[in-house]
């Protein structure tokens, strides 16, 4: 069907980076609000984004990026599409109040599931696709509008937060030049061959992959570490409010939470079979060599890599931070029963550059 309310672009103009960049997630009271400042460069990093958006009087209200990827499903090509974002100003957010979705669909609902079908960004819709996205099962407002436009959970993951206050460089590592990068994409192919929707979309962004080699040249750790800032603008409870307003303003303490939160995102992680005991040293380096202090992972809870994370001690801040439980939801169009079977079944790989 045409649209006539929404409008899809193959580029992120510089309204809806703006947008973006101001756009605060979480619900106040209920969750960490949060804003985070790395926004614009990633926005610049998505190679195939359908930016869909709706306007009103050259403005623009709300946008959602669907970032195309492509991998493989039971031996066969499948075209994904991660939902980056999905930000609307105040008067068109759904009231996390209600209990129940209105079962009548407006205008932009049925625009919105003409998209999600395929037919306005895929040349040819027949073709086996699915859309995904991560949402918090707690939050009433998501599950809602994942009701509405046909999304269903799969499976789900953690958020595990892993910190030292004071991080050394326990291992000699180098960040890898361009020269490198098909020895790392070969070792990453292999590692993650058994998890389903793996891409490589954020592999080497701003050329910030870390490996230690042993004598021989051998790669026995890897990890892509960006680095991120956010700034905290609330925590939920009175408890929350003391946390970020009061202990967050000590010293050391500053180092758990703070208003200006900066912390380690690890993606790509390589870890060399039969040298697993250097995950902890590991993390520890990359959190010295960038200046933080905490590292936060995304892990399938069914995965080989949770597995991994669990011989980890977390240290003092990765125990105030308990692991998050995230639900990946999909919506399928034209998958075989066991393309979504393996979706199902097998671990799903996670790109923390995806959440941040």
């Amino acid at each position: 069907m045409p649209l006539r309310l929404l409008h899809i672009s193959q580029s992120i103009g510089e309204e809806a980076k703006a947008l973006l960049a101001q756009n605060r997630i979480g619900t106040p009271n209920e969750s960490p609000v949060y804003q985070q400042l790395s926004t614009r460069d990633k926005l610049s990093h998505i190679t195939r984004p359908h930016l869909l958006s709706l306007s009103k009087s050259h403005r623009t209200l709300g946008v959602c990026c669907f970032c195309e990827r492509s991998s493989r499903l039971d031996q066969q090509p499948v075209t994904s599409f991660y939902v980056r974002y999905f930000s609307f100003l105040d008067q068109l957010r759904v009231n996390h109040r209600k209990t129940t979705v209105h079962s009548k669909k407006n205008s932009i609902k049925t625009e919105v599931h003409s998209v999600l079908s395929g037919q306005e960004i895929m040349p040819n819709p027949s073709h086996p696709n699915y859309f995904y996205a991560y949402v918090d099962p707690n939050n009433v407002r998501s599950a809602l509008l994942c009701e509405e436009f046909g999304f269903e959970k799969i499976r789900s993951f953690n958020t595990h937060m892993l910190g030292r206050l004071f991080p050394k460089e326990r291992l000699n590592c180098q960040r890898i030049d361009s020269i490198d990068h098909e020895e790392v994409k070969k070792l990453l192919h292999t590692y993650y061959a058994r998890y389903s929707s793996y891409s490589t979309e954020n592999l080497f962004y701003r050329e910030q992959y870390y490996v230690v080699r042993d004598a021989s040249g051998q790669i026995l750790a890897g990890a892509q570490a960006n680095p991120e800032s956010w700034i905290v603008h609330s925590l939920p409870a009175l408890s929350g409010k003391i946390l970020l307003n009061i202990l967050g303003k000590l010293p050391l303490f500053n180092r758990l939470i703070c208003r200006n939160y900066r912390f380690l995102a690890l993606d790509y992680l390589y870890i060399r079979p039969g040298h697993e005991h250097i995950l902890a040293p590991w993390i520890e380096t990359l959190l010295a060599k960038t200046g933080t202090y905490t590292a936060m992972i995304l892990a399938d809870k069914k995965s080989p890599l949770r597995t991994l994370l669990s011989s980890v001690r977390p240290g003092l801040i990765g125990r105030a931070k308990k692991p998050l439980s995230i639900d990946i939801i999909i919506k399928d169009n034209h998958l075989t029963p066991n393309q979504k079977k393996e979706l199902k079944n097998h671990p799903f790989f996670l790109s923390s550059f995806d959440t941040t």
